[in-house]
């Protein structure tokens, strides 16, 4: 096999994990009704749990999907308008199983083993600002207190 085929095998893999997902009941096709349907899915993990900033592992009860679920909070200790967001992401056994080989030593590089590409929830409750849900790529971890 030759370097160029490596790089083709890597590149559809990559390609082909960009698509993961859920069922419908888990990942449906509105963020909206996924942001909704998020609230079903099982904790499996809780790899960090501190007050303003956690990282988890979730699975649908339904398809036994895995996600991985950030959350984040900036206090604003002036108006206690705090600014939230959540990301949430399906990954592979094998990327779930990275995940939390590494999340001891360090959580930037445990949150790194989900592709820059994969499409992801996230909801994002600004200070001073409405809630809003959409889709988007990645894992994004917001600042946080």
């Amino acid at each position: 096999m030759t370097s160029h085929d490596e790089e083709n095998i890597v590149s559809q893999m990559t390609q082909d994990s960009s698509t993961l997902s859920g069922c419908d009941y888990c990942w449906p096709a509105s963020a909206e009704d996924a942001w909704h349907a998020r609230r079903d899915l099982r904790e499996l993990a809780r790899w960090v749990d501190e007050s303003h900033f956690n990282v988890r592992g979730l699975q649908c009860v339904h398809c036994s999907s895995k996600f991985i679920s950030v959350f984040s909070e900036s206090i604003d200790w002036i108006n206690g308008d705090d600014a939230q967001s959540w990301t949430t992401a399906p990954v592979t056994a094998d990327e779930f199983a990275r995940v939390e080989a590494l999340v001891p030593s360090s959580i930037e590089a445990a949150l790194c083993a989900v592709p820059a590409q994969r499409r992801s929830l996230r909801r994002e409750y600004p200070a001073g600002g409405d809630a809003r849900v959409n889709w988007t790529s990645g894992i994004a971890v917001g600042g946080h207190d």
